[in-house]
């Protein structure tokens, strides 16, 4: 009891920043971080209005929230709002225990950025520029970085010759492997579903994998938070709720997990090259996975 005592409240003293909180899964994690955890969380937000509006109504919600969430105003797209935001946190003594890159664009959002080139800043250059900014803010001993990525990651991965599935899955990975290789994507029309959807998001995945490597210290991992009913999904038929959409989110944060890893909407290791469903055995390493082994008849 005393060491679940201890745990609790070592876990209420930690500070998590969400990008891309001012909606869908993003201010529902924000919701539940400090509902159900305890955390002291930042709620990220590019418009302020929208930011200020959507913190209103989390705290009209859960009142006890009040003093335990704050908004950060952060484009993750602009190398200076994304600096200032950091600096704000510096100037205040923050230490982060958590960073969840969670902003995005993608599938079919009014005025989002149009076209692989641009959802890449978002999807990748987006969380790399953020996650930068950040790392002298996250805490050396147990600092957790959770990436958004998708299920459609992997279904983009399958897809390609041997060669860049090796590579997306961490084979002769680097920074610029990974850029060649997707600009070479791109040049020929090989970018996925959603125009760039598809590609911004394996490439997500697999800087994760870099990141990792790059952050021995830290506990990185990329996840699917499944097709959860939000803005970025209206008029595609998504059904899980964004509670069911944090499932992935919650674990990476705060269970053991394996840095570089990839995680599906169960909280479940899944591999990189395939699709794997919910609920279908852990994915275990293995070179050549079977579709029949992680997908449903």
């Amino acid at each position: 009891l005393l060491t679940t005592a201890r745990d609790d409240a070592r876990r209420m003293s930690r500070h998590i920043l969400v990008t891309g909180a001012s909606s869908g899964i993003g201010l529902t994690l924000c919701k539940l971080l400090v509902r159900d955890h305890g955390c002291h969380v930042y709620l990220g937000a590019r418009n302020a209005t929208k930011g200020a509006a959507c913190l209103k109504d989390l705290l009209a919600e859960v009142p006890a929230a009040a003093g335990k969430i704050e908004l950060l105003i952060i484009d993750v797209t602009d190398d200076a709002s994304v600096a200032a935001a950091a600096a704000s946190l510096k100037a205040k003594g923050v230490t982060l225990y958590g960073l969840v890159n969670n902003a995005g664009v993608g599938l079919a959002q009014p005025g989002a950025p149009n076209g692989p080139e641009a959802i890449l800043a978002t999807n990748l250059y987006g969380v790399k520029r953020v996650s930068e900014a950040m790392l002298t803010l996250l805490d050396p001993s147990e600092g957790r970085i959770v990436n958004t990525s998708s299920g459609v990651a992997s279904g983009f991965v399958k897809t390609q010759d041997a060669a860049l599935k090796a590579l997306f899955s961490g084979e002769g990975l680097t920074m610029e492997t990974l850029e060649a290789s997707i600009k070479a994507c791109v040049a020929s029309g090989n970018v996925g579903i959603g125009n760039g959807y598809g590609i911004s998001k394996a490439a997500l995945s697999a800087y994760t994998i870099l990141q990792a490597r790059q952050y021995p210290a830290l506990t990185v991992a990329s996840i699917s938070p499944g097709f959860i009913d939000t803005p970025m999904t209206q008029g595609f038929g998504a059904r899980l709720t964004p509670e069911q959409g944090c499932v992935s989110a919650l674990k990476c944060l705060f269970e053991p997990v394996t840095s570089g890893f990839y995680y599906g909407s169960d909280g479940v290791r899944s591999p990189l090259t395939m699709t794997r469903d919910p609920g279908m055995p852990e994915y275990r390493g293995e070179q050549d996975p079977q579709q029949a082994t992680y997908n449903k008849p």
